[in-house]
């Protein structure tokens, strides 16, 4: 990720849509598909970025993870001492040390030599009965300047995601795509941009999104996210949910 990413994640992470629709998803998860209200959980958010979700998992033993020292120090001015600098190809922890993974669009990135091999790692150091939250980007036809800033080195399809987490050794307790009522409007945005040769303008897609807008998107997610823990299954989508365990 471009350096100065950071710092506009750090910025809009805390009121973005597209974060606060994630941190739901993941808490509403946390709360019916995995456990209830345990002080005790111990988890680990492989790739924590500047650290937004691991400061609202403080009632629980969380450590962060990042390869990156510009996130990091992002974490550090949130006050979050629990942070360690490493790949998620090669995890400095023992096996069976966590309840709880989050890997929250990370598996994609291009210094991620190897997704199975990370995906095995998790499962090395999740205990038995622990459970992993994966988020991570759809359709490498969506591809933008955004990726760019980013540094992907792919975006997945759900039967991705679904064969590399089962080949790792876990079970897989809900998939889906998410991001579903936003997606027509990006593809046609994206493909308008690639049919007019704009692909090198607009960069990352993090930024202030105006207030109204901001809380109908919150509110799209919110919907979306109690249709994904009913049971059903989206088709397609901009995002892939997967929970499982190991």
């Amino acid at each position: 990720m471009e350096k100065e990413e950071y710092r506009t994640m750090f910025e809009e992470e805390d009121s973005f849509w597209w974060y606060i629709g994630l941190r739901d998803l993941f808490f509403s998860c946390l709360g019916k598909l995995i456990f209830h209200e345990n002080s005790n959980l111990r988890l680990l958010d492989c790739g924590c970025g500047t650290g937004g979700l691991l400061e609202r998992c403080r009632q629980y033993e969380a450590t962060g993870m990042d390869i990156s020292k510009e996130a990091i120090k992002f974490c550090n001015m949130r006050g979050l001492k629990k942070i360690v600098k490493a790949s998620i190809t090669d995890i400095p922890f023992q096996n069976n040390s966590f309840d709880i993974i989050t890997s929250m669009d990370v598996l994609y990135h291009n210094r991620v030599v190897s997704d199975l091999k990370a995906l095995k790692e998790f499962y090395d150091i999740l205990d038995e009965g622990g459970f992993l939250f994966l988020n991570l980007p759809a359709y490498d036809f969506l591809k933008s300047t955004h990726d760019e800033v980013v540094h992907t080195r792919q975006r997945y399809t759900l039967m991705d995601v679904r064969e590399k987490v089962k080949k790792a050794g876990f079970k897989i307790e809900m998939i889906s795509y998410r991001n579903v009522f936003l997606f027509l409007p990006a593809l046609v945005v994206r493909l308008i941009k690639k049919i007019f040769k704009q692909q090198n303008k607009g960069g990352s897609d993090l930024k202030a999104t105006p207030g109204i807008l901001n809380k109908l998107f919150t509110f799209i997610l919110s919907v979306e996210n109690k249709l994904i823990l009913s049971g059903l299954k989206f088709p397609f989508g901009l995002s892939i949910v997967c929970v499982a365990r190991k």
